[in-house]
């Protein structure tokens, strides 16, 4: 069995996919074939590194993690093309976009010639014509194929070539095979990009052979001409800055330039009669290849290959499983970044939505992109995942694994939504890996009745509310732009009480939707405990915890003077086994704190199991030596070291699958003392004055320790689970017990 794993097209929506594949290599599905298509290869060649001996946080799917992990805006992917920033910030343009421009036009025209006259309406003609000058110059531009996209992917190339994200060597050396698919613009045809930078046709076996200019032999004379010419240009660049009388020195110097590039040029022509060049495998370097797979049409330019301009594999084969079944794979594990829909029509150029295509609504433009890249592209993905859905080839297994709901475009780069969507992927490998093992033939069906009863989409989709609610929550304003996707920077507009109640209950929810599906046999990723304790990831960090104020806050066992307990905020006494707790209903309370430690990760149950039935037979075999013979007792004793040898072995790897993921902890806390207020929850607020207030919203008392002129004082929860007011000389001012 050969495995092999197809990473679909789909953009920034890539992250679903980075979700599910570690979840099969945390099951120990490791391919050997991976093949990719668009943000897919990007994906395939970082995971083509392979893992090394594991340490290595940098490699294979831990430095993918990494760098998606990284990325914070769309920014650190690609950028807009200049020629569309300056058509885009065009004054005309931006007034075409008005909502009132012929009123507009009559209005401005009408008060220049009424206040300035001529001059006025002067004015705003040449405004307008150096408006229209600059649009028309940009838009020769791309007529003479000067500019071929409207964004480039220069910030993902420069990672691509950074040897600390992506080594060449590792992913030749892994022994993984690597298929990424492009399409020459020329010729039309399919073809891929190897673990080693050749290029192969769309058999997956011969390879596209290119003619290179001159053989080996006739190097140096092209190295001759190349230096020459050089220096022909750095004499020209003298020539413009020369005064009058050095610029017949320098002409001539030229003109002996060109004799010797003459003498050499003929020595090149016998070279190549002598020498005929041969032709030899076309290759790149993966960071091209790459690029050139992920070069959406319009989008992002074209990649010179050889001899033509390649654009990502996507529009011939966005889900490159037949590739991967060329390589030699036969348990395929296919993972698609996008849902079946069809995305909503939008505007190429100004990203607004496009509501109908009738004359005069929707432009030459929009039709072509709407017709090729959304509906066409959407129907090539279906059709070439339809034959595997039945496994129509008895000799190759394919699953399927594909996200049900898509909560961003494909060009949306944000941290809280790329860690929402591998979540979400790691959770969709699980349902449909389980599904797949229980009914293979019926694994789709049984994997979305999964989803349903495990939760899956509800823990997506809550995520993806709290994460559009934590924006108000912690002081900015969320918007969508005209592409429908977040606006960045987001306008503050300061902190919302009432939205961080909402994300709190939420959050809450959260927890138990998680634990619900832990309790039903669904997988989610080691960090989810932390889903209900923290923000999303946001471009900026938030200025308050979730479950604290913004506000100087008491740590440790004291509480100091000026010094606030924040709302859900604990101190706890040295010993940890009490907790001071001012809560969101507005009651300061003592909890008494019992830990336990529960049941091993699931991770670590086989290893559990395992030693558990060692140890079982160990004390089988010590009771038999209890009644053995002599004779038998020294064979039993060998039996029982081998035994005992082989439980430390397996006692090693299952205090290393400990430490890796860590068994439950299992919290009970019960009330010792409570202030009995129930106002909403203002702040706890120890006053250097010595006085311990408890405030509503509004700042009116509703509870206060009434021990006052007693300046510098401090609180502590003490180890006996007594809370005391201290004075700077060690005496009390006040204490719970009394």
């Amino acid at each position: 069995m050969t495995v092999g794993l197809v990473l679909s097209g789909g953009g920034a929506r890539g992250n679903f996919q980075v979700g599910a594949a570690r979840y099969l290599y945390e099951r120990n599905v490791r391919p050997t074939v991976i093949t990719g298509t668009s943000v897919g290869a990007i994906n395939a060649v970082k995971l083509a590194e392979g893992e090394g001996d594991g340490h290595d946080e940098t490699r294979g799917l831990r430095g993918l993690i990494r760098i998606w992990r990284d990325l914070q805006t769309t920014s650190d992917m690609w950028v807009e093309e200049n020629w569309y920033i300056n058509v885009k910030n065009n004054k005309i343009i931006k007034h075409l976009e008005s909502k009132d421009v012929r009123k507009e036009k009559f209005q401005v025209a009408g008060a220049s010639v009424a206040i300035f006259g001529t001059l006025g309406l002067m004015y705003h003609i040449n405004e307008a014509y150096d408006s229209a000058e600059d649009l028309i110059n940009q838009i020769k531009e791309v007529l003479n194929g000067q500019s071929q996209s409207l964004y480039n992917l220069g910030p993902i190339y420069s990672k691509l070539n950074d040897q600390s994200k992506l080594d060449p060597v590792k992913v030749w050396h892994s022994g993984i095979k690597l298929r990424m698919s492009i399409v020459a613009l020329e010729s039309g045809t399919l073809r891929y990009v190897t673990e080693k930078g050749n290029v192969l046709q769309r058999d997956c076996v011969t390879y596209v052979q290119t003619l290179p200019p001159y053989a080996p032999e006739c190097l140096p004379i092209a190295v001759k001409i190349k230096e020459l010419e050089q220096q022909r240009a750095n004499l020209y660049s003298e020539l413009e800055m020369a005064a009058p009388r050095d610029k017949a020195g320098i002409i001539e110097k030229i003109r002996e330039k060109n004799g010797e590039i003459s003498y050499q040029n003929q020595l090149m022509t016998s070279c190549k009669i002598s020498y005929p060049p041969q032709s030899v495998p076309l290759s790149i370097a993966l960071s091209g290849g790459t690029l050139a797979s992920a070069s959406i049409p319009l989008a992002f330019s074209p990649i010179k290959i050889g001899n033509e301009h390649y654009v990502d594999g996507g529009v011939r084969e966005l889900v490159p499983i037949q590739a991967a079944i060329q390589a030699g794979a036969t348990e395929i594990y296919a993972l698609l970044a996008s849902d079946n829909s069809l995305e909503p029509a939008r505007s190429l150029l100004n990203g607004k939505l496009v509501e109908t295509y009738a004359k005069g609504s929707a432009n030459l433009i929009d039709v072509a992109n709407r017709a090729t890249s959304d509906i066409m592209a959407n129907e090539v993905g279906l059709s070439e995942i339809e034959p595997y859905i039945s496994n129509v080839n008895p000799n190759v297994n394919v699953m399927i694994i594909q996200p049900d709901h898509d909560i961003h475009d494909i060009m949306t780069i944000d941290p809280g939504l790329i860690d929402i969507r591998m979540a979400y992927g790691y959770m969709k490998a699980d349902d449909t890996y389980q599904a797949r093992q229980a009914d293979p033939a019926n694994y789709r069906q049984l994997a979305n009745q999964y989803s349903q009863e495990r939760n899956t989409d509800l823990i997506y989709r809550m995520r993806y509310e709290i994460w559009k609610l934590e924006y108000e929550a912690t002081g900015y304003r969320f918007e969508f732009d005209d592409k429908g996707r977040p606006k960045y920077p987001p306008q503050w507009i300061g902190h919302n009480l009432d939205a961080i109640r909402q994300v709190r209950d939420l959050k809450n929810r959260l927890s138990d939707l998680v634990h619900d599906r832990r309790r039903k046999g669904g997988y989610v990723p080691a960090e989810a405990q932390d889903w209900s304790n923290t923000w999303e990831r946001h471009p900026w960090t938030p200025d308050r915890g979730l479950w604290l104020p913004n506000a100087p806050a008491a740590q440790g066992s004291v509480v100091r003077p000026g010094e606030t307990l924040g709302i859900d905020q604990a101190i706890h006494s040295p010993n940890g086994l009490y907790s001071l707790v001012f809560q969101g209903d507005g009651n300061l309370v003592l909890y008494k704190i019992t830990k336990t430690t529960g049941r091993v990760a699931q991770e670590c149950r086989p290893i559990q199991a395992e030693v558990n039935q060692l140890q079982n037979q160990l004390a089988s075999l010590q009771a038999q030596l209890a009644t053995a013979s002599p004779r038998e007792k020294a064979v039993i004793m060998e039996q029982i070291q081998e035994l005992k040898a082989v439980i430390d072995l397996r006692q090693g790897d299952l205090t290393a699958c400990n430490a890796t993921y860590p068994p439950e902890v299992l919290i009970t806390r019960n009330a010792a003392w409570a202030t009995g207020t129930t106002a909403t929850a203002g702040a706890c607020y120890l006053d250097h004055d010595g006085n311990l207030y408890i405030f509503d919203e509004g700042k009116q008392i509703v509870w206060f320790t009434n021990k006052g002129r007693n300046p510098n004082s401090h609180l502590a929860v003490q180890d006996d689970g007594n809370i005391v007011i201290y004075r700077p000389d060690g005496s009390v001012v006040w204490s719970m017990k009394g």
